[in-house]
Protein backbone atom coordinates (compact mmCIF):
# COMPACT_ATOMS: atom_id res chain seq x y z
CA UNK A 1 0.00 0.00 0.00
CA UNK A 2 0.96 3.13 -0.89
CA UNK A 3 1.43 6.37 1.36
CA UNK A 4 -1.21 7.97 -0.85
CA UNK A 5 -3.76 5.13 -0.59
CA UNK A 6 -2.48 4.55 3.30
CA UNK A 7 -3.72 7.93 4.23
CA UNK A 8 -6.73 7.39 2.19
CA UNK A 9 -7.48 4.89 3.79
CA UNK A 10 -6.87 6.47 7.06
CA UNK A 11 -9.07 9.24 6.28
CA UNK A 12 -11.93 6.97 5.06
CA UNK A 13 -12.04 5.72 8.58
CA UNK A 14 -11.86 8.68 10.62
CA UNK A 15 -14.77 10.01 8.87
CA UNK A 16 -17.01 6.45 9.07
CA UNK A 17 -16.37 7.37 12.91
CA UNK A 18 -17.49 10.75 12.49
CA UNK A 19 -20.14 9.46 11.14
CA UNK A 20 -21.06 7.11 14.23
CA UNK A 21 -21.02 9.65 16.43
CA UNK A 22 -23.05 11.75 13.99
CA UNK A 23 -25.81 9.14 13.85
CA UNK A 24 -25.80 8.96 17.73
CA UNK A 25 -26.62 12.30 18.15
CA UNK A 26 -29.10 12.58 15.30
CA UNK A 27 -30.84 9.83 17.50
CA UNK A 28 -30.99 11.74 20.39
CA UNK A 29 -34.63 12.90 21.99
CA UNK A 30 -33.80 15.17 24.47
CA UNK A 31 -31.20 18.09 25.35
CA UNK A 32 -29.10 15.83 27.86
CA UNK A 33 -29.47 13.14 25.30
CA UNK A 34 -27.64 14.79 22.23
CA UNK A 35 -24.76 16.36 24.54
CA UNK A 36 -24.37 12.47 26.47
CA UNK A 37 -24.34 11.09 22.68
CA UNK A 38 -21.91 13.53 22.05
CA UNK A 39 -19.46 13.51 24.61
CA UNK A 40 -19.56 9.38 25.38
CA UNK A 41 -18.93 9.26 21.05
CA UNK A 42 -16.08 11.02 20.62
CA UNK A 43 -14.48 9.67 24.20
CA UNK A 44 -14.97 6.01 22.42
CA UNK A 45 -14.68 7.09 18.95
CA UNK A 46 -11.41 8.90 18.93
CA UNK A 47 -9.99 7.97 22.52
CA UNK A 48 -9.74 11.73 23.15
CA UNK A 49 -9.43 11.73 26.72
CA UNK A 50 -10.72 14.70 28.13
CA UNK A 51 -14.02 16.07 26.58
CA UNK A 52 -16.16 18.66 28.03
CA UNK A 53 -18.95 21.45 27.18
CA UNK A 54 -18.84 24.93 27.78
CA UNK A 55 -21.78 27.41 27.75
CA UNK A 56 -21.87 31.24 27.68
CA UNK A 57 -23.50 32.73 30.97
CA UNK A 58 -26.27 34.05 28.78
CA UNK A 59 -30.30 33.77 28.65
CA UNK A 60 -29.99 32.51 25.37
CA UNK A 61 -28.59 29.41 27.26
CA UNK A 62 -29.87 28.91 30.43
CA UNK A 63 -32.33 26.56 29.28
CA UNK A 64 -29.57 24.11 27.90
CA UNK A 65 -27.55 24.99 30.69
CA UNK A 66 -30.33 23.77 32.98
CA UNK A 67 -31.00 20.44 31.10
CA UNK A 68 -27.35 19.73 31.29
CA UNK A 69 -27.04 20.08 35.45
CA UNK A 70 -30.27 17.77 35.26
CA UNK A 71 -28.35 14.81 34.00
CA UNK A 72 -25.30 13.21 36.40
CA UNK A 73 -23.10 12.61 33.29
CA UNK A 74 -22.99 15.79 32.38
CA UNK A 75 -22.73 18.51 35.39
CA UNK A 76 -19.39 17.17 35.99
CA UNK A 77 -18.35 18.13 32.43
CA UNK A 78 -19.58 21.35 32.33
CA UNK A 79 -18.00 25.03 32.92
CA UNK A 80 -20.50 28.08 32.36
CA UNK A 81 -18.25 31.62 31.03
CA UNK A 82 -18.86 34.80 30.00
CA UNK A 83 -19.76 36.02 26.78
CA UNK A 84 -16.81 38.31 26.70
CA UNK A 85 -14.51 35.08 27.55
CA UNK A 86 -16.23 33.19 24.44
CA UNK A 87 -15.85 36.23 22.29
CA UNK A 88 -12.10 36.18 23.59
CA UNK A 89 -11.55 33.04 22.54
CA UNK A 90 -13.33 32.55 19.58
CA UNK A 91 -12.81 35.92 17.93
CA UNK A 92 -15.97 36.20 15.96
CA UNK A 93 -15.47 33.12 14.67
CA UNK A 94 -18.02 30.12 13.87
CA UNK A 95 -15.02 27.30 13.10
CA UNK A 96 -13.21 25.33 15.90
CA UNK A 97 -10.27 26.07 17.16
CA UNK A 98 -7.23 24.06 17.79
CA UNK A 99 -4.14 24.62 19.81
CA UNK A 100 -1.15 23.44 21.23
CA UNK A 101 0.82 26.40 22.46
CA UNK A 102 -0.01 29.46 24.50
CA UNK A 103 -3.22 27.27 26.07
CA UNK A 104 -3.81 29.93 29.25
CA UNK A 105 -6.87 31.50 27.39
CA UNK A 106 -8.48 27.91 27.33
CA UNK A 107 -7.99 26.53 30.87
CA UNK A 108 -10.57 29.08 31.79
CA UNK A 109 -13.08 26.65 29.70
CA UNK A 110 -12.29 23.73 31.95
CA UNK A 111 -15.23 22.29 34.22
CA UNK A 112 -14.62 23.88 37.45
CA UNK A 113 -14.28 20.44 39.33
CA UNK A 114 -12.72 18.37 37.08
CA UNK A 115 -8.95 18.93 36.54
CA UNK A 116 -7.77 17.96 33.19
CA UNK A 117 -3.50 17.94 32.12
CA UNK A 118 -4.32 19.54 28.36
CA UNK A 119 -1.16 20.10 26.31
CA UNK A 120 -3.45 20.73 23.08
CA UNK A 121 -7.31 21.23 22.37
CA UNK A 122 -10.02 21.51 20.42
CA UNK A 123 -12.57 24.36 20.96
CA UNK A 124 -15.82 24.00 18.59
CA UNK A 125 -18.44 26.09 18.88
CA UNK A 126 -22.38 24.69 18.60
CA UNK A 127 -25.42 27.14 18.31
CA UNK A 128 -28.79 27.44 18.77
CA UNK A 129 -30.54 29.15 15.92
CA UNK A 130 -26.92 30.79 14.39
CA UNK A 131 -26.52 31.55 17.97
CA UNK A 132 -23.35 30.67 19.72
CA UNK A 133 -24.52 29.59 23.32
CA UNK A 134 -21.41 27.16 23.92
CA UNK A 135 -18.62 24.86 22.82
CA UNK A 136 -17.46 21.05 22.95
CA UNK A 137 -14.17 20.99 23.69
CA UNK A 138 -11.69 17.81 23.20
CA UNK A 139 -8.20 18.00 25.32
CA UNK A 140 -5.20 15.63 25.14
CA UNK A 141 -2.02 15.38 27.31
CA UNK A 142 -0.41 15.14 23.63
CA UNK A 143 0.40 18.24 22.12
CA UNK A 144 0.33 16.89 19.07
CA UNK A 145 -2.97 15.37 19.47
CA UNK A 146 -4.70 18.95 17.83
CA UNK A 147 -2.46 21.31 15.80
CA UNK A 148 -3.76 24.80 14.50
CA UNK A 149 -3.05 23.84 11.15
CA UNK A 150 -4.76 20.37 10.70
CA UNK A 151 -8.33 20.44 8.58
CA UNK A 152 -10.93 20.39 10.82
CA UNK A 153 -13.82 19.27 8.32
CA UNK A 154 -15.49 16.43 9.39
CA UNK A 155 -15.51 18.17 12.92
CA UNK A 156 -17.13 21.54 11.41
CA UNK A 157 -20.00 19.27 9.77
CA UNK A 158 -20.60 17.34 13.07
CA UNK A 159 -20.86 20.91 14.55
CA UNK A 160 -23.43 21.71 12.18
CA UNK A 161 -25.55 19.04 12.47
CA UNK A 162 -25.38 19.21 16.55
CA UNK A 163 -26.65 23.00 16.12
CA UNK A 164 -29.67 21.63 14.05
CA UNK A 165 -30.35 18.82 16.53
CA UNK A 166 -30.02 20.85 19.52
CA UNK A 167 -32.25 23.80 17.89
CA UNK A 168 -34.77 21.49 16.57
CA UNK A 169 -34.37 19.40 20.64
CA UNK A 170 -34.75 23.44 22.06
CA UNK A 171 -38.10 24.30 19.23
CA UNK A 172 -39.55 20.95 20.24
CA UNK A 173 -39.25 21.32 24.00
CA UNK A 174 -40.64 25.03 23.82
CA UNK A 175 -43.72 23.61 21.33
CA UNK A 176 -42.34 26.21 18.66
CA UNK A 177 -41.72 23.91 15.32
CA UNK A 178 -38.50 23.94 13.20
CA UNK A 179 -34.96 23.29 13.97
CA UNK A 180 -32.21 21.22 12.86
CA UNK A 181 -32.62 18.70 9.46
CA UNK A 182 -30.34 15.55 8.77
CA UNK A 183 -28.45 16.45 6.22
CA UNK A 184 -25.27 14.12 5.93
CA UNK A 185 -22.21 16.00 6.61
CA UNK A 186 -19.33 15.73 3.86
CA UNK A 187 -15.53 17.03 4.32
CA UNK A 188 -11.88 15.93 5.11
CA UNK A 189 -9.71 14.89 7.92
CA UNK A 190 -9.91 16.43 11.40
Amino acid sequence: MSNEEGQKHINEIIAERFKRVEEEILSAETVNGLFENLLDGIEKEFAVPFVWLTLMDHEDAMPVIQEIKSSGFLKSRLSVVSRELFENILSGSTRPILANQDLKIFYRLLPPHRKYFVRSIAVVPFAIDGQIIGTWNNGDADANRYEPDMKTDLIEALAAQLSRKLSQLVADKNGVSGGGGNNNPSGGFL
